[in-house]
C-alpha cells in the first residue's frame, strides 16, 4: 500500500499533510509499503513517516537535520563542498559587538557582504549590506524576526560582478539547469530575473556534477540548488539548497509530469507497484 499526503500524486490512501494525525493514521502508514509527502511537509511529520515506514519520498534527512540557511552552511562545511566565505550567527547579539570592526575582524568578510536569514525564499531574507547604515537596518529587522521566533543567519561574502546564478532542479534522478541572470543583487525569477538556458552550458555540467555528488552523499532527491561562478571561474560554489522553490524555471505543469514520473520509478526500486 502506497500512501500519499501530496494532492498530486496518487496513492492507495490519502492524507492531508496539514490535517489531523491521529493513531489510526499512524496505524495506516505503519503498514504501508511507501509515503509520498509535499515539500511542505513538517518536520515533526517527515519524521513520523520516517520513523513508521522504510520508504519515504522525498528524502528530506538533509533537511531536517538542519533547516535554513544555517542548515545549508553546516551541510557544505560537513561534505567541504566549495562555497562562498559564510559565518553563521545564531541571533543577532552574536554579531552585534563585533560589526563596527567587520572590515578587520577574522573570519568576517569586509563590506560589501551579504546577509541571509535562515528561513527566507525568493531572496526575502537575503540583504546586500554596503556600510554600517545599511547593517543597522538589517539589524533591526533580523531582531524583529527574532520577536516572531525565527532565529539564525548567515553573513556571505559578496561576490563582485556576478550577475547570473545557476539554479539546479533535482526531482528523483531527474536533474535540469538554468540561469537566472538580473541587473541588481536578486537574480530571482519572481524578482524579475531572466532565464537563460543556452549560454556556458559547459558551466552547467559542472555546476549539476557538483549538485550530483551532494544528492549522491545525502539522499537529497527533490530540491532547487542554487550555485555561483565567479566571474571567469570554473569552480561551482554552493549558495544555498531550497526544499520549496518556485517553479517559474520549470513550468508548473511540467514539474507536476516530472515528479509522477520519478515517483513511480522511485517505487519500482522500492518493489512497491503504483
Amino acid at each position: 500500500m502506497v500512501v500519499s499526503f501530496h494532492p498530486s500524486v496518487p496513492g492507495d490512501r490519502f492524507f492531508w499533510a496539514r490535517g489531523r494525525v491521529t493513531e489510526e493514521v499512524a496505524a495506516v502508514l505503519r503498514s504501508a509499503a511507501a509515503v509520498i509527502l509535499p515539500p511542505t511537509v513538517s518536520r515533526e511529520l517527515y519524521w513520523l513517516c520516517r520513523g513508521l515506514c522504510p520508504n519515504v519520498f522525498p528524502n528530506y534527512d538533509a533537511r531536517f537535520r538542519g533547516e535554513g540557511k544555517v542548515g545549508d552552511t553546516f551541510l557544505f562545511w560537513a561534505l567541504s563542498v566549495p562555497h562562498p566565505k559564510t559565518v553563521v550567527c545564531p541571533r543577532v547579539e552574536s554579531l552585534v559587538g563585533d560589526h563596527p570592526e567587520m572590515g578587520s575582524t577574522p573570519g568576517v568578510p569586509p563590506f560589501p557582504f551579504v546577509i541571509k536569514g535562515s528561513a527566507g525564499g525568493e531572496g526575502s531574507q537575503a540583504w546586500l549590506v554596503r556600510s554600517e547604515e545599511d547593517l543597522e537596518e538589517v539589524l533591526g529587522l533580523l531582531k524583529g524576526l527574532e520577536r516572531r521566533g525565527q532565529y539564525g543567519f548567515v553573513v556571505q561574502e559578496f561576490i563582485e560582478g556576478l550577475d547570473r546564478d545557476l539554479r539546479v532542479v533535482v526531482v528523483g534522478e531527474h536533474m535540469e539547469a538554468y540561469w537566472r541572470c538580473g541587473s541588481g543583487f536578486h537574480n530571482n525569477l519572481a524578482r524579475g530575473g531572466e532565464l537563460d538556458r543556452c549560454s556556458d552550458t559547459h558551466l552547467m555540467e559542472l555546476g549539476m556534477d557538483a549538485v550530483r555528488g551532494v544528492c549522491r552523499r545525502t539522499g537529497i532527491n527533490l530540491a532547487a540548488f542554487d550555485v555561483a561562478f565567479r566571474p571567469g571561474g570554473q569552480e561551482p560554489l554552493l549558495m544555498e539548497i531550497n526544499y520549496t522553490f518556485g517553479l517559474k524555471g520549470i513550468g508548473a505543469d511540467r514539474f507536476v509530469e516530472l515528479l509522477n514520473r520519478e515517483v513511480e520509478r522511485w517505487l519500482s526500486r522500492c518493489a512497491c507497484p503504483p
